[in-house]
């Protein structure tokens, strides 16, 4: 459907879904929200001056809580600068399966996206980078066994887009067995293992042929690439990826930005990290300060954002400051409410959304962050809730950053806001204490 202001509660629904804006979306619902991020930092500037910078290619991680925004101001970077740059966006999360992912399924679908990418605009001339990537791929499927038949076509006539229409149908066939069984991914992980600088190399030559062509075709326009959604992996998965194969992911040879989880920021792996990337964090808007004043740029930026997705004849004022009052900033849970409450009212066949119908939504909500916290082989249970206390009865909201504090970010009851750094509980969890006689007022 059009993208436009809601002006039912039906189309509540539509407006309020916690996806990134994109194309038309972005035009039509965009708020900007860097003065109530961090002013004296202001991430969207950063991260495109970032690009502009002298040095390249450069290597960026990108770190936020999910929801807090990251990826709208990815598809806003690449909307205003796409006359300086060309963009090879690479979303991990619709193309390889999070939960099983390495560092073998991340390079080798970033080079068939490359070489879907350069054939398309016609990036890709010589035959001689290519060439070896076919045998290669064809070696891999034949040991794999993923098909019996010949690989490739060895004639010698054949010509530039025919054997580029066989790389990305080999690197296809390669990757399809990802998505058919962890036995059958794992059989072609491990033979390909072994290759490992074989395919980083291969990634790095088409890198540079499409760079290359670029520049004679576009002169000065620079490439980049950007992986999305690897900021949504668990934690063991995140530290495979960019801790254990950090030399991996920083060798491809073009500028390249990672979405990563925030806790893999605050961690003690970060020194290694900032050896190899630099790194940029997206702080929540905030709603309070860490003196618990409330902070009005926020609430108004976060009023503005609900506005500009529907009439607010469908929601009553005490009903969005709640909204607002009880998500801490976190964009993605106040659309959620907004979406669930205008449901709620959309059944109880009131011509609004009510403080009835929020507080229903924050409720649910509250149930999941609470049910959150459990304890793993390390940290128990009790000390995770010991930890929570201790975050909100810290002065200022400082508190040293341990294990149990890593896990709590990553579940979003701890959230850490802008400048200095410092963490509260998400509102909701807040509560949840109170109700459980945790906490006092």
């Amino acid at each position: 459907m059009p993208v436009k202001r809601a002006e039912t509660l039906e189309e509540v629904q539509f407006v309020t879904e916690p996806s990134p804006l994109r194309d038309e979306s972005l035009d039509e619902f965009y708020v900007p929200t860097d003065s109530a991020r961090d002013k004296s930092f202001p991430p969207s500037n950063v991260l495109r001056d970032y690009l502009y910078g002298k040095s390249y290619p450069r290597r960026l991680l990108f770190a936020s809580h999910p929801g807090a925004g990251k990826s709208t101001e990815l598809n806003r970077l690449m909307g205003k600068t796409e006359e300086d740059f060309w963009f090879v966006y690479f979303s991990a999360r619709q193309e390889l399966d999070l939960a099983t992912l390495t560092h073998v399924d991340l390079i080798l679908a970033l080079m068939e996206k490359l070489y879907q990418r350069g054939w398309e605009e016609k990036l890709i001339k010589d035959k001689n980078v290519i060439e070896p990537v076919r045998r290669w791929l064809a070696e891999i499927i034949l040991e794999s066994k993923i098909s019996r038949e010949g690989a490739v076509d060895t004639e010698a006539s054949i010509g530039l887009d025919g054997i580029l229409a066989q790389v990305v149908g080999l690197m296809a066939r390669v990757r399809t067995v990802f998505s058919l069984s962890y036995e059958s991914a794992e059989n072609v992980r491990q033979i390909l293992k072994p290759r490992i600088v074989d395919l980083r190399n291969y990634c790095n030559q088409i890198i540079t042929e499409i760079a290359l062509n670029l520049e004679q075709k576009t002169p000065k326009k620079r490439l980049i690439i950007i992986v999305e959604d690897t900021d949504k992996l668990d934690v063991e998965i995140a530290r495979h990826l960019f801790v254990q194969h950090t030399g991996l992911l920083a060798d491809l040879q073009a500028t390249i930005i990672y979405t990563v989880p925030l806790f893999l920021i605050h961690s003690p792996d970060r020194q290694r990290l900032e050896s190899y990337f630099d790194t940029l964090t997206l702080p929540m808007i905030k709603t309070y300060t860490p003196d618990h004043e409330r902070f009005e740029e926020g609430w108004q930026i976060l009023h503005q954002i609900i506005v500009n997705r529907l009439n607010t004849n469908l929601i009553a004022p005490e009903a969005l400051e709640l909204a607002i009052e009880k998500t801490g900033g976190v964009l993605r849970d106040l659309l959620r409410v907004i979406q669930s409450a205008s449901q709620f009212a959309h059944y109880a066949q009131t011509d609004q959304i009510t403080e009835q119908a929020v507080r229903y939504s924050l409720d649910r909500l509250k149930r999941n962050y609470r049910n959150s916290i459990y304890g793993n082989g390390s940290i128990s249970t009790d000390h995770l809730y010991k930890k929570i206390r201790e975050v909100a009865a810290a002065p200022g909201g400082s508190v040293p950053l341990d294990a149990a504090l890593q896990l709590l970010l990553y579940t979003q009851v701890v959230i850490e806001y802008n400048g200095r750094g410092w963490y509260a509980l998400h509102p909701l969890m807040h509560e949840a204490l109170q109700e459980m006689g945790m906490l006092s007022d």
